[in-house]
C-alpha cells in the first residue's frame, strides 16, 4: 500500500485495485495539480501491467468522496492560457482513465461534485451509497465557470442531451435516487455493501457478464428518450432546445454578468456536433476564458468565503453547547420555518403559541417545505411523517425546561419578547440559551429586565426560511461567548449561514439596506418613476427593485425598522417614514395586502400603482440617467457600510459583503458591497460622496474610515 499525494492505493489478492482518496487535514477530499499528477502515473502504470483486473475508486471519508477542484488554486489562475492548459491536463488524465481496457468503477458516499463527478463519468461503473450526505452534480456555474475535465461531453453521452444541459447549466445537485432515475449511477447500494457490491460488479465487468453502458450516438440505443436521440441526430431539433435553454437561462441570469451558463451550451453542443477531442478542446478553451474573468473571480471569492465562515470559531468553539432539544415561543409561517429547520436535524422540537389556529399555520407551514422536496425527489414521505412528528406543539409552557436553546419568535415588539422572556426564563435550565428572532431590536433591551442577560442572544432568520441561507447572530452587551458560540454552531447546524454582529439598532443588513431604501423613497419624492428606478436596479444587478421589495418585505416592517433607525441614527435616516405612512393609510401594505407602490394581480405584480404619486406629493415628473439612480442608491449603501466597520457591527470587511449578498441578493458577480468599491477605487468612491453630500444632504457625507483609506492608499481588500 502506498499513500502520497492525497491518494492511497492498495492491490487485493482478487486483482481489483483500490485507489482511496484520503487527505485527513481536510474537512472534503479536493482534486490539485498534486493529485492529479498522482493519478496519472497509476494509470500508466496500471496500462502497462497485466496484473490489474479492475479498478475501483472509493474515499476514505464517510460522508465525502471527492468535492471537485481546489477553489484556491483555481482562482489563482490570472490568465486564459494557464487556465486551459490546467483543463487539458484533468482532460487527459480522466481520458487514459476512460479508455483503460480493464473495467473501472466508482463507489461513491458523500459528496461527489465538480471534478470528482467528472472522474466518475470516466469510469464504466458507478454506484451511490444510500446516505443522506450523497450528492452528485457538477456545479461549476456557481462559480462562474463550466465543467473542464470533460463533463460537458461525456454527461450527455450518458444521461441524455436535455438532461444534460439542465444539470449543468443550473448546476444542479442529484440525490441518489434522482441520480438512478437520471442514468447517471446504475445502482443505489446501503454503505454496508456498497464497496462489496463494487467489486462484485467489477468481476462481472472483467469476466464479460457486464457490459459497461455506452453512450448514445448515430442509433438510438434501448432506453434512451426519443427527444435525446434526436438532439444527438437531428441538427434543427437540438437548436430549438438550446435556443429554448438560452431563453430560460436569460430569465434568471444576464449573460454580460454570467457568461458561465451560456458557454456552457456551446460545450454541450460539442458534446453531440463534434467527435470527443475537438469537444474537450473547446471546454478546455472556454474555461480559459473564464477562468480569469471578474464574475469567476468574484464567485469564488464568495465561496471561499462562505467556505471561512461555516468553520467553527476555534476559541469559542470549545465552549459552545451541543444541543440536543429545541424550543420554538411564536407559532405562525416564521415559527413554522423554524422548527421544521429544526426537525430537519433530527431534533426534537417544543413549539408554543397561545392561539391554537398559529399553531395549525406552523405545522402547516413545516409540512409545505418538505412537499416540496418530495415533489423534487429530495426526501421520500416517510422521512416527513418522522420529522413532522418530531415537533411537539403545545398551549403552554410545559417541556421548555428540558430545552438547550429556545427560539423566540413572536411578534416584533419589544414589550411582548420583553414578556416571553419573563414567562420562559425561570423554567429554562442554568445553561440554557435565549436566542430573540428579531430584525431590529436591539438584544440589550430586551435582556435588560432578565436574570440572566448573558444567556440571551439575537438570531435573525431572513424571510422566507427556507431559501435564504443568512442568519444574524447578534451579542448583546452582555451576551457570554458561550451563548454567542452556542447560537452561531447551531445556525451551522440547521444549514445556514451565521454572520456574528454587535448589537446595535438594524445591525448589520436591515441597517443598511434601509439607507438604500430610503434614497429610493428620496428620488420618488423628487419626481423619479417608481419603474424607472426599479428598473435601473435590476440592470445593476439587484434581484428586485427597491420599491419592488418593499412590497415584497411588507410596507409595515419597512415603516418599523425606518422608525428604529430614525430614532438611533437622526438625520442621516431620515426621509421615509411620512411616506411610508401615507401608504399605509391608504390600504396599501404591500404584495401580501394586495397592493403597495404597485398593483397586483392574483397575487402577481403588474404596473406601479399612479395613486402612490399622489399620496408621496411627488414633485413633478423627470427623468435621470440609470446610471444616477444606481450611483445614489448604491453609494448610500457603501458609506453606511463603512459606518458599521467603523461602528464594530462587524469585525471584517468579508463579512458584510457575504451578509449583503446572502441577505438582500446585492450582485454576486460584484462579489460584495465593499468589493465593488474597491473595485470602482476608493477615492473615486470618496470624491462621488462629496459631490453627492454638496448636492443631497450630508447623508453622503464620506465616512471617516473612507476617507482615511483615500489618505494611506488602502482597500478593503488586498488582493486587486
Amino acid at each position: 500500500m502506498s499513500a502520497t499525494g492525497g491518494l492511497r492505493e492498495h492491490l487485493e489478492a482478487d486483482g481489483i485495485l483500490h485507489i482511496v482518496f484520503d487527505q485527513p487535514d481536510r474537512p472534503v477530499n479536493l482534486l490539485d495539480g498534486g493529485v492529479l499528477k498522482r493519478l496519472l502515473g497509476i494509470l500508466e502504470r496500471v496500462r502497462v501491467e497485466n496484473q490489474v483486473q479492475g479498478l475501483l475508486f472509493r474515499s476514505a471519508k464517510p460522508d465525502n468522496f471527492l468535492a471537485g477542484m481546489d477553489i484556491d488554486a483555481l482562482s489563482g489562475i490570472d490568465d486564459a492560457y494557464r487556465a486551459s492548459e490546467g483543463a487539458r491536463f484533468g482532460q487527459t488524465v480522466f481520458q487514459k482513465l476512460a479508455d483503460l481496457s480493464i473495467p473501472t468503477a466508482c463507489a461513491i458516499q458523500g459528496g461527489c461534485m465538480g471534478g470528482g463527478a467528472e472522474l466518475a463519468l470516466a469510469c464504466d461503473i458507478r454506484l451511490a451509497g444510500e446516505h443522506p450526505a450523497t450528492l452528485i452534480g457538477l456545479p461549476e456555474v456557481r462559480i462562474g465557470i463550466i465543467p473542464g475535465f470533460g463533463g460537458t461531453q461525456r454527461l450527455p453521452r450518458l444521461v441524455g442531451f436535455t438532461r444534460a444541459v439542465e444539470m449543468i447549466t443550473a448546476g444542479r445537485r442529484l440525490t441518489p435516487g434522482q441520480a438512478l432515475r437520471a442514468g447517471l449511477v446504475d445502482e443505489i447500494v446501503p454503505p454496508a455493501r456498497l464497496e462489496a457490491r463494487a467489486i462484485a460488479l467489477l468481476h462481472q465487468a472483467a469476466d464479460g457478464k457486464r457490459r459497461p453502458r455506452i453512450g448514445i450516438r448515430g442509433k438510438r440505443a434501448p432506453g434512451t428518450r426519443l427527444l435525446d436521440w434526436a438532439a444527438t441526430t437531428v441538427p434543427p431539433v437540438r437548436r430549438r432546445i438550446l435556443n429554448e435553454a438560452r431563453r430560460k437561462i436569460a430569465r434568471r441570469a444576464d449573460p454580460t454578468h454570467y457568461p458561465a451558463p451560456f458557454q456552457a451550451l456551446d460545450a454541450l453542443d460539442a458534446s453531440v456536433s463534434m467527435p470527443l477531442p475537438q469537444g474537450l478542446d473547446l471546454e478546455a478553451r472556454i474555461i480559459g476564458e473564464l477562468i480569469p474573468g471578474d464574475t469567476a473571480r468574484n464567485l469564488m471569492w464568495l465561496f471561499r468565503s462562505q467556505a471561512a465562515l461555516r468553520k467553527p470559531m476555534r476559541e469559542q468553539a470549545a465552549r459552545s453547547r451541543e444541543i440536543r432539544k429545541a424550543g420554538v415561543i411564536g407559532a405562525g409561517v416564521m415559527g413554522g420555518s423554524i422548527a421544521g429547520l429544526i426537525a430537519d436535524q433530527d431534533l426534537p422540537v417544543r413549539l408554543k403559541d397561545i392561539r391554537y389556529d398559529a399553531i395549525l399555520t406552523a405545522l402547516r407551514t413545516a409540512r409545505e417545505g418538505w412537499d416540496r422536496s418530495i415533489r423534487r425527489g429530495r426526501l421520500d414521505p416517510g422521512r416527513r411523517n418522522d420529522r413532522m412528528a418530531r415537533i411537539a406543539p403545545t398551549l403552554d409552557n410545559s417541556g421548555f425546561a428540558r430545552c438547550d436553546l429556545v427560539v423566540e419568535a413572536v411578534v416584533e415588539s419589544l414589550e411582548v419578547k420583553q414578556q416571553v422572556l419573563a414567562e420562559l426564563e425561570p423554567l429554562m435550565a442554568d445553561h440554557a440559551v435565549f436566542a430573540s428572532n428579531t430584525s431590529s431590536i436591539p438584544i440589550g433591551e430586551i435582556a435588560a429586565a432578565a436574570t440572566r442577560p448573558d444567556r440571551v442572544v439575537g438570531l435573525h432568520f431572513f424571510n422566507p426560511v427556507h431559501r435564504m441561507p443568512l442568519v444574524e447572530v447578534i451579542a448583546g452587551p452582555d451576551s457570554s461567548p458561550p451563548a454567542v458560540a452556542t447560537v452561531r454552531d447551531f445556525a451551522l447546524r440547521l444549514g445556514k449561514l451565521p454572520v456574528v454582529v454587535k448589537d446595535s439598532p438594524g445591525f448589520l443588513v436591515n441597517r443598511i439596506l434601509m439607507f438604500y431604501l430610503g434614497e429610493a423613497i428620496r428620488l420618488l419624492e423628487e419626481g423619479v418613476r417608481i419603474d424607472a428606478v426599479d428598473s435601473a436596479m435590476t440592470r445593476f444587478g439587484m434581484p428586485l427593485g427597491p420599491f419592488a421589495l418593499m412590497d415584497e418585505i411588507g410596507l409595515e416592517t419597512v415603516l418599523h425598522v425606518a422608525r428604529v433607525l430614525q430614532a438611533a441614527y437622526g438625520k442621516r435616516a431620515e426621509g421615509s417614514t411620512r411616506a411610508l405612512e401615507s401608504l399605509i393609510v391608504s390600504e396599501r401594505r404591500g404584495a401580501r395586502g394586495g397592493g403597495g407602490f404597485y398593483r397586483y394581480r392574483r397575487g402577481k405584480r403588474t404596473l406601479p400603482d399612479p395613486e402612490a404619486y399622489n399620496l408621496f406629493e411627488a414633485r413633478q415628473a423627470r427623468d435621470l440617467p440609470p446610471e444616477t439612480i444606481q450611483e445614489r442608491l448604491v453609494l448610500a449603501m457603501v458609506n453606511e457600510a463603512a459606518v458599521c466597520l467603523e461602528d464594530g457591527v462587524v469585525e471584517r470587511p468579508m463579512d458584510l459583503d457575504i451578509a449583503m449578498v446572502t441577505g438582500t441578493g446585492f450582485p454576486p458577480f460584484r462579489g460584495g458591497l465593499l468589493r465593488y468599491a474597491d473595485c470602482i477605487g476608493i477615492a473615486v468612491t470618496v470624491d462621488r460622496l462629496a459631490r453627492l453630500a454638496d448636492g443631497h444632504g450630508e447623508r453622503f457625507r464620506p465616512a471617516g474610515l473612507l476617507r482615511e483609506m483615500v489618505t494611506r492608499q488602502r482597500r478593503f481588500y488586498r488582493e486587486a
